[in-house]
């Protein structure tokens, strides 16, 4: 099996001792006892994964052995041998001293070892998937923190972000955050690859930002090659992950950004009659991680009232239907026309139920992400007539 045990076995009788660790010696590291008691005394001091124990000895039953040897070792396996077949008594040993399995003598020692071993190895694998269970638990809850908690109110704005995994960890993510009282940054980052490599560089990379943005918001690009080279350092080229991140500025109307390969961001354009008219903001360098000496450009828009601005991660357009159809960006931009005049979370809501309706109930194959960043319409002034 490749896995060596420690196996407690427990029998008055010499010579089924002897049967016993010549069944097992080759698989298991061996302690034994002949009663109860001394079997109880090694427990006090060895961490054992299985106990194997008559029914019949002298002082101490194997039953009322298994049952004391919980205090001592509650994950132990517990086995009985017995030549007792009866229902009540097999009931009192498994209920009183938690036994995991009864074997019925004379038994063959091939099939005790083999029923032992597959046992054990079973239990192993069940305890190593229990351990990975806790620790994606304790990843998830880790990460769900690293998304932002509150929303600063930001005058002139109104935003939404939203974040799906498609497994119980994830490798997108977004972040908010007000950077003066006329600046404002939203970023969202896509990892390669899944699972807990992809969360733990994703937190790498939404941690570069916080530490960068607030000294280099005004040289994007100069940030994102400072970004890239020490997330090349951490992976080795071997991972990446696409990034787009934007600072509004409330004083001169405009928003700077760069894209590291990440999908194009939609800008919706207000038009006084007609419906409004979509921008795509395509990337301005590579991903970051792939290559350490890789150049962005900053690039800058004017965002006027009743603009829109709809940063995604591919879990949007790549989601597929039951037919293997994807929900693609046509869809996605007759989504966002059709509730270009909502505020941000409601364009959000729109959206995401769009691709909802889209799946049906196939499962997500891929992180889902969604940010939208809208710039208020001032309110139209009252008129005498309706005053």
């Amino acid at each position: 099996m490749g896995q060596r045990y420690t196996l407690l076995i427990v029998d008055d009788e010499v010579s089924n001792l002897q049967k016993l660790r010549r069944t097992f010696v080759e698989d298991c590291r061996i302690l034994q006892a002949r009663t109860g008691d001394q079997a109880l005394r090694l427990l006090q001091r060895e961490t054992v994964d299985a106990i194997i124990t008559d029914q019949r000895m002298p002082g101490m039953s194997g039953v009322e052995l298994l049952r004391r040897s919980l205090d001592f070792c509650p994950e132990s396996r517990r086995i009985i041998l017995t030549g007792y077949s009866e229902t009540d008594y097999l009931m009192d040993a498994i209920n009183e001293g938690q036994v995991h399995r009864y074997i019925i003598k004379p038994w063959e020692p091939f099939a005790l070892r083999q029923t032992v071993l597959e046992d054990l190895e079973h239990f192993r694998l069940k305890k190593a998937h229990q351990l990975v269970e806790e620790q994606l638990r304790i990843a998830r809850e880790v990460q769900a923190h690293l998304f932002p908690q509150d929303l600063p109110p930001v005058p002139g704005l109104s935003y939404s972000g939203s974040c799906r995994s498609a497994g119980q960890i994830g490798g997108d993510f977004f972040d908010f955050l007000k950077l003066s009282e006329r600046e404002f940054c939203i970023a969202v980052g896509d990892v390669s690859g899944k699972g807990i490599s992809a969360a733990l560089l994703m937190a790498n990379l939404q941690g570069l930002l916080r530490s960068h943005i607030s000294y280099r918001r005004d040289s994007l690009d100069l940030m994102l090659r400072e970004i890239n080279g020490l997330l090349c350092s951490f992976t080795g080229g071997s991972r990446f992950a696409t990034f787009f991140c934007a600072v509004y500025d409330a004083q001169e109307e405009r928003v700077s950004y760069v894209n590291a390969g990440h999908n194009p961001p939609v800008l919706l354009r207000r038009r006084d009659s007609g419906p409004p008219r979509l921008c795509q903001l395509p990337a301005t360098g590579v991903p970051l991680g792939l290559f350490r000496q890789s150049s962005y450009a900053e690039e800058s828009i004017d965002f006027q009232p009743g603009d829109s601005l709809i940063v995604y991660t591919d879990g949007v357009v790549e989601a597929e239907n039951s037919l293997g159809d994807q929900f693609g960006e046509q869809r996605l931009e007759a989504a966002l026309v059709g509730a270009a005049d909502l505020a941000a979370d409601r364009i959000q809501a729109a959206l995401l139920q769009e691709v909802s309706e889209f799946v049906e109930s196939r499962p997500p194959t891929d992180d889902l992400t969604l940010v939208v960043l809208k710039r208020q319409q001032a309110a139209a002034p009252i008129s005498d007539e309706q005053s």
